[in-house]
């Protein structure tokens, strides 16, 4: 009797808990969604960002991006020509689309756009410029514009192009490595014609007409058809001839020949033509740059000025003394001294010490180029045979 009261009180309050979990569950089932369940009506795409949160924003206007083409080629285009490709920027979205220039490649140029607003619906313009100089060959540009949309930030444009070289100057640069100053020089570049069609020279001359200018003669003459065979393809094709007078002024030679054609696209070709001129003249000294004929003062302060002194050396004169004086400065405020000659026996040589000098209070002036055309000069006139005008470049700057 007692076992069965002891089993009673036990299985009872199990079977109490057991009713009431299932009577609770029921009721959790049909009340409320159950924790674990996914709520499938609330799911979002997983690629929609910050965007998705109860989609607040789903409604907010956006701008889009529509470019129709973002890759171009040009196809076959002259080494010295300047191609431009317009594309089309849309704005198909809801909102005012901005764009702006990004990054681009060195000869690949975004021309007409600097920043701007595209309303809904509108379209503008981009155009694209390739500068086809020292490029030889398939050729792949690339420019970047940055816009506001948030799906695409950036969009980037694509230009392609083979460049050729129909007409070719073999070598590029006329160089004279040495000339003696009373001693005459020669020189010489061809020119190769790979068009079909003719192309006549209406004539041919110096870029520049400087000091050195009256010392140059140049001519022009077709190629045998024999000559022609060294570069497969070419058409017809020229010399050109440089002749050096002697008596040029000491120091570089630095010109440009020009040969003008009949053609329309290229109407005029560009030959550099550059050299020293040396004899047994020179010029010694901190600062100077005997390949350029330079003196280099470097960046220099208004307040406080500059100079440099070097040795201009020549051989002695038999039964006079040697003169040596200024003749022109550019810019005018550049200050020379000339000391007296001195000889040196060791060496058999006169040497005339010379100081060039930016004075305090000179300025501002930039002369900081490594060409003659950008730098400063000091000319000197002598009575020296070997030496009647001695050219000393000068570059500086004045802060």
């Amino acid at each position: 009797m007692k076992r069965s009261v002891w089993a009673a009180l036990i299985i009872f309050p199990i079977l109490l808990g057991v009713i009431f979990g299932g009577v609770l569950g029921w009721w959790s089932v049909k009340r409320r969604p159950w924790p674990g369940y996914p709520i499938l009506a609330e799911a979002q795409p997983a690629h929609s960002g910050a965007r998705s949160e109860a989609g607040a924003t789903s409604s907010e206007p956006l701008p889009k991006i529509d470019v129709p083409e973002d890759t171009y080629d040009f196809g076959r285009i002259e080494s010295n020509s300047v191609v431009r490709h317009e594309f089309t920027v849309r704005n198909v979205g809801t909102a005012p689309l901005r764009i702006s220039i990004g990054d681009s490649t060195c000869r690949c140029t975004v021309l007409n756009l600097d920043s701007a607003e595209i309303p809904p619906g509108e379209s503008k313009p981009v155009t694209l410029e390739f500068n086809g100089k020292d490029y030889f060959g398939p050729v792949t540009q690339r420019a970047t514009i940055l816009t506001n949309d948030p799906t695409r930030p950036q969009v980037t444009f694509t230009i392609k192009a083979d460049v050729v070289k129909s007409i070719r100057v073999v070598p590029s640069e006329i160089v004279f490595s040495r000339v003696v100053k009373m001693q005459p020089a020669m020189g010489e570049a061809k020119i190769y014609v790979f068009r079909d069609q003719p192309v006549q020279v209406k004539g041919i001359e110096l870029a520049n007409k400087d000091e050195n200018a009256e010392f140059i003669d140049l001519d022009i003459q077709p190629l045998a058809p024999d000559e022609l065979t060294v570069e497969p393809g070419a058409k017809s094709g020229y010399r050109v001839t440089v002749r050096l007078k002697p008596g040029l002024p000491l120091g570089p030679i630095q010109q440009k020949i020009r040969v003008l054609t009949d053609q329309k696209d290229m109407p005029e070709l560009e030959i550099p033509l550059a050299g020293r001129v040396e004899s047994d003249v020179n010029i010694t000294g901190v600062g100077w740059d005997s390949s350029r004929g330079m003196l280099h003062l470097g960046r220099i302060n208004r307040s406080s000025g500059a100079e440099r002194r070097v040795m201009l050396r020549l051989t002695p004169l038999v039964g006079e003394n040697l003169k040596v004086e200024v003749d022109r400065t550019i810019p005018d405020f550049l200050q020379v001294t000339i000391e007296e000659p001195r000889y040196v026996e060791a060496s058999l040589s006169l040497f005339v010490p010379i100081t060039i000098r930016v004075p305090p209070g000179a300025g501002p002036a930039n002369y900081f180029g490594l060409d003659e055309a950008h730098a400063g000069k000091v000319i000197l006139k002598t009575n020296h045979p070997d030496a009647p005008e001695v050219k000393i470049l000068v570059r500086f700057a004045v802060d």
